[in-house]
Parts: C-alpha cells; sequence; structure tokens
C-alpha cells in the first residue's frame, strides 16, 4: 500500500483557515477541509508535524519539573502519541453509531486531525514561555492553561458542527476523548 499523498500548501492553509472558522462557531469553515477517505488519509500527514511538536513538549516539561528522562522514555511517549492518533480514529469509528452518526466520520476526523496543527504549535509556544525567564510571574501557566482550555473549545466546536450534535454531546465526547488518552498514557508511559 501507497503512502497518501502529501498535502499541498494550499491544503494545509485552506485546512488551518477552516479550523478558525471552526473554533468560532462558523460551520462553513467545514468546507476548507478535504473529504472522503483521500481527504482522510491525508490529514493524517498533520501527525508527522505536531509528533515532533509533543515530543519537544515532553522534553520542555520534564526538564522544567525535574522527571526522570531518557531517549527510551522519549521514544516510549512518541509511540505512546501515535497509537492516541490512530486509536482515537478507531475508537471514534465505534463510537459514531451509538449517537447516530456513522456517515459522519470523515466529517468529524478530519477537521480534528487538521485542528491538531494549530493547538500543538500554540502549545508549544505557550509552553516554552512559560518554563523560560520570558514571562513574569505566573503568567506563563495562565498561558499554558488558556491555550488548552482553548484547545478543548476547538474540539468541543468540531464535534459540534461537524456531528450536528448539541453542546452538551460534543462536551461529553471531548470528555470521553481526555478520559481515552489519560487511560492509554497511564498504561504505556510508566511514573
Amino acid at each position: 500500500m501507497a503512502l497518501p499523498p502529501i498535502p499541498t500548501q494550499p491544503e494545509v492553509v485552506a485546512s488551518v483557515y477552516g479550523t478558525w472558522r471552526l473554533l468560532l462557531g462558523d460551520r462553513g469553515g467545514l468546507s476548507y477541509f478535504g473529504t472522503g477517505a483521500s481527504g482522510f488519509w491525508r490529514s493524517c500527514w498533520v501527525l508527522a508535524a505536531v509528533l515532533p511538536l509533543n515530543l519537544l513538549i515532553y522534553m520542555i516539561q520534564s526538564s522544567a519539573s525535574d522527571a526522570p528522562f531518557s531517549l527510551g522514555l522519549l521514544a516510549l511517549v512518541g509511540f505512546t502519541v501515535v497509537i492516541a492518533w490512530y486509536g482515537f480514529a478507531l475508537a471514534v469509528h465505534y463510537v459514531l453509531p451509538s449517537i447516530d452518526r456513522a456517515e459522519r466520520y470523515y466529517d468529524y476526523m478530519i477537521p480534528e486531525f487538521w485542528s491538531s496543527l494549530p493547538t500543538v504549535v500554540i502549545q508549544f509556544a505557550a509552553i516554552a514561555l512559560a518554563t523560560s525567564d520570558v514571562l513574569p510571574g505566573s503568567l506563563g501557566k495562565v498561558l499554558t492553561i488558556a491555550s488548552f482550555g482553548g484547545a478543548l473549545w476547538l474540539r468541543a466546536q468540531i464535534i459540534r458542527l461537524s456531528l450536528d450534535v448539541s453542546y452538551g454531546v460534543s462536551v461529553g465526547l471531548v470528555v470521553g476523548s481526555l478520559v481515552f488518552n489519560a487511560v492509554l498514557a497511564a498504561i504505556l508511559i510508566p511514573g
């Protein structure tokens, strides 16, 4: 099986813009993403961009907290990110029929994957600033919490708009995704 084509620069720009529109609650943002299986597989390339940033975030947080660090542990974190990425896509495949939205799988997963690009970049910048001496006092922590909160809001908006569900259902699915990631990390990453 050949790898899916790498997204073009215009597709990346359109998808990031679509993500912004979804963050603002504009359902029209969905029109900026690829569709169907080919759009899904192209959106999977986002993992190649966010995986190194996730690893850098882990390294920054480890050094800031004096947590144990090794290349083996870093590789395990990378493995966990990849498993979480595709494991979440598989879990969604089984969850959507229970809320009568199975036919909207690609409508949801494509923007969900693409939204990782701007959110991880913003979270990386926030964590890097928070752990440096650039920001005074606890402003870095506030910035980090705000970036995490913004990412959760974006996920809720993507769910609500792409699946056409209520805020309650979208918040429930966001909480479910957080639990999924926390359990996976607890199983795969020691300590």
